[in-house]
């Protein structure tokens, strides 16, 4: 157990080495948090990059009952904790300016040789085995120029060296590459018609098989668990959520979300055809929502690469939507090809509104099934 505590007269001093997955670091953990003393508390997170959902709610009440003091070594953490409306101090930050900033200076950065990009990126493969050996370059570059910024490093050779060489600096170009806009109801137009149309064509099925591939933070899976629990589909469904990133997986897997979103996600669910209250699914908290139990236990969450691990069976309904953005065209093909024997007969594809299956010879695989939406059915 790589926890460790000691107090003064005025403070209690929390360290965690680790990362929190164990039900007894939970619970020890839990078990200093809330100690009934008047001490001042500061708290150390020194390797955890996400933490469990009771862990993240304790924080929330010890900050509200208690003069304390949270400090955070891992990047992820420290800005999902900040987003919950949690006040912590992220202790090692070469570059304290935001993601916006370090994007207005990408373009003033010289230009990378895509060749040795390509080498890069093999190289990434070989040392740490996450492939995006086949994603749009110029996305790429982009985000390793803003790893560059980040590391204050002006030559490409450098800085290859310095992620080849530190798994630290490695997970930050990680999260760089790693997409995860994302919202409840993302779309609603799309949820609607999948409330609608594809649903209840699914519902003649015994047992449903969905996957969402790429859900990022939950905000998918659990949208369209709620349909299918105002459908009373939810309980003989299974929803498979998978994505590359595996601190995404956690949070996702919290199901804890901030209360500031609530807004946007109401308007969307009613857009999409919703007719109770969106909040009715979560228990309210303070600063946050939580998702309820129900909803939460037909969702399987694990980190999963769609491109180098095998496919879970057959699927009644796949989305993935907004991944072959970042694809060349013979990945987007590879893909297809692997959604489409995913599939059970008949089965239904959802991409992103920006995305098809025009130039990537989607029509071997897939037929339209609502090109608007980009909602599509096995051949």
């Amino acid at each position: 157990m790589n926890i460790y505590s000691n107090k003064d007269s005025i403070t209690n001093y929390i360290s965690v080495l680790g990362n929190i997955s164990s039900k007894e670091d939970i619970e020890y953990l839990s078990s200093l948090l809330l100690k009934s003393d008047n001490l001042e508390m500061q708290i150390t997170f020194l390797s955890a990059a996400m933490l469990p959902s009771q862990i993240v709610e304790n924080l929330i009440w010890v900050q509200k009952n208690k003069k304390c003091k949270i400090y955070v070594l891992r990047r992820y953490l420290y800005s999902y904790l900040y987003s919950l409306g949690v006040n912590c101090l992220y202790i090692k930050s070469k570059s304290v300016e935001s993601k916006a900033i370090l994007h207005n200076k990408v373009d003033n950065t010289e230009e990378i040789n895509k060749d040795e990009v390509t080498i890069f990126l093999k190289e990434i493969y070989e040392k740490y085995r996450y492939n995006y050996t086949e994603y749009q370059l110029d996305s790429i570059i982009r985000r390793i120029k803003i790893g560059m910024l980040r590391e204050n490093t002006k030559k490409f050779q450098e800085f290859k060296e310095k992620v080849l060489n530190n798994s630290y600096i490695f997970e930050q170009i990680f999260l760089d590459f790693s997409i995860n806009t994302t919202e409840f109801f993302r779309n609603p137009n799309v949820f609607n018609t999948i409330r609608v149309k594809i649903l209840p064509h699914l519902n003649a099925h015994s047992y449903i098989k969905i996957w969402c591939a790429g859900c990022s933070t939950g905000q998918e899976p659990y949208s369209l668990a709620i349909v299918l629990k105002e459908l009373g589909m939810l309980d003989k469904c299974q929803i498979y959520a998978t994505d590359i990133n595996p601190y995404v997986i956690s949070e996702a897997r919290n199901g804890i979300y901030p209360l500031q979103s609530v807004e946007v996600a109401e308007r969307n669910y009613k857009s999409s055809g919703g007719t109770e209250s969106f909040t009715q699914y979560f228990e309210v908290k303070d600063k946050y929502l939580k998702i309820k139990k129900d909803i939460k236990e037909r969702i399987l969450f694990f980190d999963h690469s769609i491109i180098d691990n095998g496919v879970p069976g057959e699927f009644h309904l796949i989305l993935c939507r907004n991944l072959f953005i970042y694809f060349n065209f013979q990945l987007q093909e590879k893909m297809l090809k692997t959604f489409s024997k995913a599939l059970d007969e008949k089965g239904f594809l959802v991409l992103g509104k920006s995305e098809g299956i025009l130039l990537n010879n989607g029509s071997t695989y897939f037929d339209k099934y609502h090109e608007k939406h980009r909602i599509y059915i096995r051949r």
